[in-house]
């Protein structure tokens, strides 16, 4: 009878550890960070302090604008140092910087209506 072989020891158990460490942190970091936003909102509601009119509603441009101009922008150099041809990068940067425009737009137009 042959002994089953494995290629995972105890070495490569130590060297997963630290980034199965990191994961559990960043979950729970971010099971934190939303459990304590909804005891925020729980108590403002029972003041009866909250106010949905308050949050502004173009937040989610600001954030897609940076995430895909900041995909676009790491497309971009990394075909450039790798010498390939550019591809979609240059598309992501200008659909990035076209939602951060309209965001600086909107806040402007926001802000001159109200003051």
């Amino acid at each position: 009878m042959v002994p089953v072989q494995s290629s995972f020891g105890l070495g490569d158990a130590l060297f997963f550890a630290p980034f199965v460490a990191l994961a559990v942190v960043i979950f729970a970091f971010a099971g934190a960070v939303v459990y304590l936003e909804h005891r925020k909102e729980m108590a403002l509601i029972e003041r009866g302090h909250y106010d949905e009119g308050d949050r502004d509603s173009r937040a989610w441009i600001l954030g897609g604008g940076l995430l895909v101009l900041a995909i676009g922008l790491g497309s971009v150099v990394s075909a450039l140092l790798s010498g390939g041809a550019v591809g979609d990068g240059v598309t992501a940067v200008f659909v990035g910087l076209a939602a951060l425009a309209y965001y600086f737009y909107k806040r402007r137009a926001v802000g001159t209506t109200v003051a």
